[in-house]
Order: C-alpha cells, then sequence, then structure tokens
C-alpha cells in the first residue's frame, strides 16, 4: 500500500450516512480507488511564466460598520490580487491588473527562475461597484478581474480571469452593538464569548441552512449540474449559509459559482476530520492547503476558514496542530477573511482581530477555557434494528408536539447568543430513491431478512446478510414517536405497498422533528442554525433533507426534496415566522433585515369538517433583525389538538403573506381524522415560466399531502394541509419538462392514509426505559 497520511475524504469507506467498507489503511476507511481528476503537463516557454493562480483579496477601507452600508455611500475596498508565477528562467515583463469597475493599472516585474509571486492593487469605489449579498438581504453583482502578464522580450502574454464579489463578512464574538465595545476592541486580538454570529456590510445576520458532504462517493460521478442544483434547492428552501463539512473533499468549482449566484455563504473546514485524517505538518499537507485556499479564495461566497471537523484545538497537545500549522498557513494566503480553529470551537486567544476575526500575521493560540458560544447536537439517532449505526436495542423519545417553548429572555446581536452548526434527525429517502437500489424482496425497512448480529459503538460490524443493515440506520423508533408502537410484523413486512407507508412515515417523522427543534431554537437567541445535514451520499438511513443527487435510476439531479425541505421554505427557515405551543405561548420572529409590521392570523382547522375558524389577530411591529422577537399568548382552553390544526400567518400591512406554519398540537398516531381520498391533476401545457400546474384535491381534510414523482425537478410546496376541495401547486422542472414521465410517475400521498396498520396503533407513551425492539 502507498501511506499518503490520510489525505482522502475521511468519509470514503463509510460514516454514519455513507456505505462503509471493510478495508483499511493506517487505521482509515478505504476504498478500491484509483486517480480520478484529470492529470496533465503543462510547458512554459523558456521566454514566458505560467500564472499557477491569480488570488484575488478583497478589505474594505472604511471604519468597521454596526448598520447597513448603502449602496454608493461606503467607504470603498481595497483590491490585493497576488499572483503566483513558475518561470523556467529570469525574466522582466510588466503584471497588468484589469477591472470591470475601473481603470487598468501597472506593476513592473523581475521574476527569478522558478516559483515566485507578487501582488498589485487596485481600488473599488462605492461609486463603482454593488455590493455583494447574501441569500435575502439583496443582490449577488459579481465583477470578472484579469491579469496578464507580458514579458519585455515579446515572449507570449498569459492572462488569468477571476470573478469577485464586494462584501465585508465579520465573524463577531463580542457585543458589537455597544458602541464601547467597538472602540476598545479596535487594535486588540482574540475572540470573546458574547456570542457568535456573522455581521455581512454591517448587517447582523440570522444564518441558516445545512451542512455539506460529499454528493456521491465515487468522485468520478460528481458533476457540476447536480452540484448547482443542490445550491439552488438550498437558496430556494431560504438558505444563506452552507457548511463544508471536514471529513469529505474540497468540492468542485461549479459548488462555489453557485453559492456565489446565489447568496450562499460558506462556512468551510480544511479537509480534516481525525479518525486517521489528521494532519501533518509536511510539505505535502502544506502544498495542499495554499493550493486549496489560492484556488477558492476568488468567491465571495466563502465567509469563514476554519481548521477541522470536531477536533478541539488545544495548544500543547496533539491538535495544537491545528492552529500553529494548519490555520497559520490558511491565514498566510487569506488575510482578508475570517480564520476559525475549528468547528465547534470558542475562537482564539490572538492572532485575528478582536471586532471581526481576520488574521493578524501573529501566532494564532487558543484559549484555555472554552465558552459555549458555538454548539454541536443533539442528533436524533436512528435506533430499533440491527444496523452499522444506531442502537439495536428500541430508544424512544418524547415527540415535542406541541413544542415547550423556552422561558421568555432578551434575543438579537446585544444579547449572549449562541451559533449551532450542527444537529439533526435520521430519515430515509423516499421509495422513488431507495427501491431502484434493492431487489423487490428487500423493499422494506427490515429488508424481510433475519436481522444481523452488529456489535460496537458508532461504528459497528455487523454478521449476516441483512441488506438494510448496510444502509445506516435504522428509522424505528422514529416511526413510533410519531406513529405510535407497530404492530407485531409491519416493520419486518416488504413489498411496494408497505414500503410506501414506512417511507412516509420515517420521512415525516424526520421533518416534525427537526422542525420542532428549530422552532425551539429560534426561540432562544441562536443566530446560527446549520442543521446536519443537506445531501445524502447514497439512498439510506441518513440526516439530509435532500435525497442523494446523482441522476442515476430513481433519483433527480441534486436531490429530491425530502417534506423536511418544503417545511423549511414554508416557515421554519422564513425571515418572519410564528410559532405556537404548549399552553398558548407564542412568540413571533423577525431576523430578516428590515422592520416588520402587520399581523398574525392564528387559526384552528377542524379535521372533521374542514372548517377553519380565526383564534387571534394580533398587531406585529418589530424592528430590523436578526433576532428581533415578542411573546405572546392566545386561549386554546377549547383547541383540541387530535382534531384541529393550528395555522399561524404572519401578514404584512401590504397584504403579503411572509410565512404560513402550520403546527401539530398532538403526534399523527393521537389525531382523530376522517377518511380522505386525495388525488392529484396535471395541465395540458405548461406555463410561460416553463413551470406545469398540478391540482390536488381531497375529498375529506387531509394532512401532509407529499406529492412525489421520477420527474427532473421539485413542487413549489409540498407536505401541506389541505381541506375539502382543491389546491393548486406548480411542478418547476429541472431541464426541459418531461410531462409524460410527470403523468406517469405521479404520486400523492397523505397521514391519513400512511398511519399504523390495523391492530390501531397504541398512544406514544413517554419511554421509562430502552425497550426492546
Amino acid at each position: 500500500a502507498i501511506h499518503v497520511d490520510g489525505r482522502f475524504a475521511a468519509c470514503t469507506g463509510g460514516w454514519d450516512w455513507a456505505p462503509y467498507s471493510h478495508s483499511y489503511l493506517d487505521g482509515a476507511h478505504t476504498m478500491s480507488k484509483g486517480i480520478w481528476k484529470s492529470v496533465y503537463l503543462a510547458a512554459v516557454p523558456p521566454s514566458s511564466a505560467a500564472i499557477l493562480h491569480a488570488v484575488p483579496q478583497i478589505f474594505y477601507r472604511g471604519d468597521y460598520p454596526t448598520a447597513r452600508l448603502e449602496e454608493g455611500g461606503h467607504a470603498g475596498f481595497r483590491v490585493a490580487v497576488v499572483v503566483h508565477f513558475e518561470a523556467a528562467t529570469p525574466l522582466r515583463g510588466t503584471l497588468r491588473l484589469a477591472t470591470e469597475w475601473g481603470p487598468p493599472c501597472a506593476l513592473p516585474l523581475s521574476l527569478p527562475a522558478g516559483a515566485s509571486n507578487a501582488t498589485i492593487e487596485a481600488a473599488a469605489r462605492a461609486s463603482e461597484v454593488r455590493l455583494w449579498w447574501p441569500n435575502g438581504l439583496g443582490g449577488q453583482p459579481l465583477y470578472r478581474v484579469s491579469v496578464t502578464f507580458r514579458p519585455d522580450d515579446g515572449g507570449s502574454p498569459v492572462t488569468v480571469n477571476r470573478t469577485v464579489g464586494f462584501r465585508y463578512v465579520a465573524l463577531v464574538t463580542g457585543n458589537d452593538t455597544d458602541p464601547s465595545f467597538v472602540a476598545r476592541a479596535s487594535g486588540r486580538e482574540g475572540s470573546g464569548s458574547h456570542g457568535m454570529l456573522l455581521r455581512v456590510n454591517g448587517v447582523a445576520l440570522f444564518a441558516r441552512g445545512a451542512n455539506v458532504i460529499p454528493t456521491d462517493e465515487l468522485e468520478g460521478r460528481w458533476s457540476a449540474a447536480a452540484h448547482a442544483e443542490m445550491v439552488s434547492s438550498a437558496a430556494a428552501a431560504r438558505f444563506n449559509m452552507l457548511r463544508v463539512w471536514g471529513g469529505g473533499a474540497f468540492l468542485p468549482d461549479a459548488f462555489y459559482d453557485a453559492c456565489d449566484a446565489r447568496g450562499l455563504l460558506v462556512y468551510h473546514d480544511m479537509q480534516y476530520a481525525q479518525s486517521g485524517h489528521s494532519p501533518k505538518a509536511t510539505a505535502t499537507q502544506e502544498a495542499e492547503l495554499r493550493h486549496a485556499v489560492r484556488r477558492l479564495a476568488s468567491h465571495p461566497s466563502i465567509a469563514v476558514w476554519d481548521g477541522c471537523n470536531e477536533c478541539q484545538v488545544v495548544m500543547g497537545t496533539p491538535t495544537g496542530v491545528y492552529a500553529t500549522f494548519v490555520m497559520t498557513v490558511v491565514a498566510s494566503e487569506d488575510a482578508s477573511r475570517a480564520v476559525w480553529p475549528s468547528c465547534p470551537a470558542a475562537g482564539w486567544s490572538s492572532g485575528v482581530r478582536l471586532l471581526d476575526a481576520l488574521p493578524t500575521g501573529r501566532p494564532l493560540v487558543t484559549p484555555k477555557s472554552r465558552s459555549r458560544i458555538e454548539t454541536h447536537g443533539p442528533y436524533q439517532h436512528g435506533s430499533g434494528f440491527a444496523a452499522v449505526n444506531g442502537a439495536s436495542r428500541l430508544a424512544l423519545f418524547p415527540p415535542n408536539l406541541p413544542i415547550k417553548l423556552p422561558d421568555a429572555a432578551p434575543t438579537g446581536p446585544a444579547h449572549p447568543n449562541v451559533f449551532a452548526s450542527e444537529f439533526g434527525a435520521v430519515a430515509m429517502s423516499s421509495f422513488e430513491s431507495m427501491a431502484p437500489t434493492l431487489a423487490p424482496k428487500h423493499w422494506g425497512l427490515h429488508a424481510g431478512q433475519r436481522s444481523d448480529n452488529c456489535s460496537g459503538g458508532f461504528e459497528r460490524r455487523c454478521e449476516g446478510e441483512n441488506v438494510m443493515a448496510e444502509r445506516n440506520y435504522p428509522c424505528d423508533n422514529m416511526i413510533e414517536v410519531y406513529f405510535g408502537r407497530a404492530p407485531a410484523g409491519y416493520l419486518d413486512a416488504t413489498g411496494e405497498a408497505v414500503f410506501r407507508r414506512q417511507l412516509y412515515q420515517c420521512l415525516l417523522a424526520q421533518a416534525l422533528n427537526v422542525k420542532s427543534n428549530i422552532e425551539a431554537r429560534r426561540a432562544r437567541n441562536e443566530l446560527g442554525i446549520l442543521v446536519w445535514q443537506l445531501n445524502e451520499i447514497w439512498p439510506t438511513g441518513g440526516w439530509g433533507s435532500l435525497e442523494y443527487g446523482t441522476p442515476v435510476a430513481g433519483q433527480v439531479l441534486g436531490g429530491r426534496w425530502k417534506p423536511l425541505h418544503y417545511l423549511y421554505a414554508r416557515s421554519v427557515f422564513a425571515d418572519v415566522v410564528a410559532v405556537c405551543g404548549e399552553g398558548g405561548a407564542c412568540y413571533v420572529k423577525n431576523d430578516g433585515p428590515r422592520p416588520v409590521a402587520g399581523r398574525i392570523a392564528v387559526r384552528a382547522l377542524e379535521f372533521a369538517s374542514g372548517v377553519v375558524t380565526p383564534l387571534a389577530a394580533v398587531a406585529v411591529a418589530l424592528p430590523a433583525g436578526a433576532g428581533a422577537s415578542a411573546r405572546f399568548e392566545i386561549d386554546l382552553s377549547a383547541f383540541d389538538g387530535s382534531t384541529h390544526l393550528l395555522i399561524a400567518e404572519c401578514i404584512d400591512d401590504s397584504g403579503a403573506v411572509l410565512s404560513t406554519n402550520e403546527m401539530l398540537f398532538a403526534p399523527p398516531s393521537q389525531l382523530q381524522l376522517p377518511t380522505a381520498v386525495v388525488s392529484a391533476g396535471i395541465a395540458e401545457a405548461p406555463n410561460a415560466d416553463g413551470s406545469i400546474d398540478v391540482v390536488v384535491s381531497a375529498s375529506a381534510t387531509a394532512l401532509y399531502v407529499v406529492l412525489t414523482s421520477l420527474a427532473q425537478g421539485r413542487f413549489s410546496d409540498n407536505a401541506f394541509a389541505l381541506p375539502p376541495g382543491t389546491a393548486t401547486v406548480r411542478f418547476l422542472p429541472t431541464g426541459a419538462l418531461d410531462r409524460s414521465l410527470l403523468v406517469s410517475s405521479l404520486r400523492a400521498e397523505h397521514l391519513q392514509a400512511n398511519l399504523m396498520p390495523a391492530p390501531a396503533a397504541r398512544p406514544y407513551e413517554r419511554p421509562r426505559a430502552h425497550l426492546a425492539a
């Protein structure tokens, strides 16, 4: 074997959402792979030079802003382009910088033989450029930068183009709403303990999104189109941030290009994740880090570089290498971005500016004491079936329906806050995604086979032949918490109908769990919420809100939206949302950039009749976010959560609906639902924008109506409540609409048709201890 110090994707060969191999190199899982990218030689004529990298770095020229920078009225930017050369012989020439916004500039150079670099600078005045903003805050204008080296003796010139955006991102750990803190912090180093948030162009940001893993274990299957569509799906669900997780790989250009275009900030781990993949201060790894930063630094979407996934950087221990080597190299290559020790972390005691976490050039040192300003977890793992991940014994948990809101406390950047960069719940994928990867005789959560004998901790070794034991986490506990105890044999059953039911239950359980989790978090002062995780690497018991996105049989390019992803878009990640919980305690939150004036309309939908009854109308006047909130109460003394759904709409003074939140006050197993027949019909012709209408009909109130198709694309809404009658949603195709495939493969599911089969499910009971499956 060739020993490579773990410099391949840590998830290669398995993680708790990826297929496990049984081969190892230096303690790390491996898969049998060769070279999967192009290898080539580039000849450099003796009379010229190669430009290996052109690295634009953008620096705001004004004072630290705590209010929104105004277009045309800010202090402008300094653009420093570091150009890295390789020359066969010494030569003289001129380096020219041309931009889309201002006049060109030139710098005479004398290049030595071999590697060298030079920096050329330009100014970008406020009148010349427009600001780049995260999704939801403004536009994403991009500008081309060209550098050309022309040798004096007539050799061939060489040109490299990059694309940049103008923004100032501060990673804030102190109370920068206090002018005295800003004055004291100017010129000081380290991190505060007040909290962790991002301020972009002066605007405090509620960062919302998810963690990204590689799109496929087989890197040769990666496609630009799948990465772009995945990012588009994130933006459409109101995300403004993605974290590139450190156990995967530096992603293709298409991912970063899409983040630039759609306004998705990137919190970027270096690709280290312990478990045989920890760093060593070698020339090879230094070259890897320098290449990665030089390659990516032009992207305005990248907001934060950090050292690793969950490595807790402690000086004087083996993990101190992340500060003394990894992030020191990164900071030396890019002084224009915040650097952070790891994810999660408590920050630095020196080496970064206190106001914004940009590197100072001094040694990076982590503090001895750890403030809890960034968190990972908790995670709702799957259990109840012997598999490579999760407990074989059934571990139930409270469904948190209705949610219990935390005690009221002040919210916003002026108050202590937290950045939650990982938490989540497991789920399988749709029948359309799972079925093509299994033989029909194994269409069931337990595969219709004898259970394996699995032992071990986080990563378990399983003996046996059960194919679903290899699909990471089971979903038994998720289903039983929300749908009641399963009748004997139900989860062991196989066949298309039962597998569809099991998967519907599993997917809805994840959606309800994460929705409740985030709604409770938004009641607290969490100014960053990144769910674990965005995408799946294969059809499995994983954590994503998007399914596996490689367009092979059954899959949708970039990932079919799971029910959870639709809930993000409808309410969970809305700028303005109202949430009500136990006892009628409610809050309204404005995490958007502008003040909100309007009302909250709270209504009750009765399942039996379909009648919607107004319960309350609450006037709202909130300042701009992030973190502007107000508490209120509604009288629920006559409201029965087993027979009604609570709906809260946030409506502004213009009449625009800002969000619609459908809230269960009991788990599905306790609902008294009418028998309903749901059908869906597709229009004969598409709309002018390429979408096509889908009319959904219900004979009686139907909850969590889910539309699924093999056609490439998604729906404008899904997993919604439908009173008796019809509703029209649109199918939004990816690329050209395939109407015939949409018609032939469209399925409409709903809750009543997917409750536990007879014998009737017993209601959820709070567990006293783990129960045997």
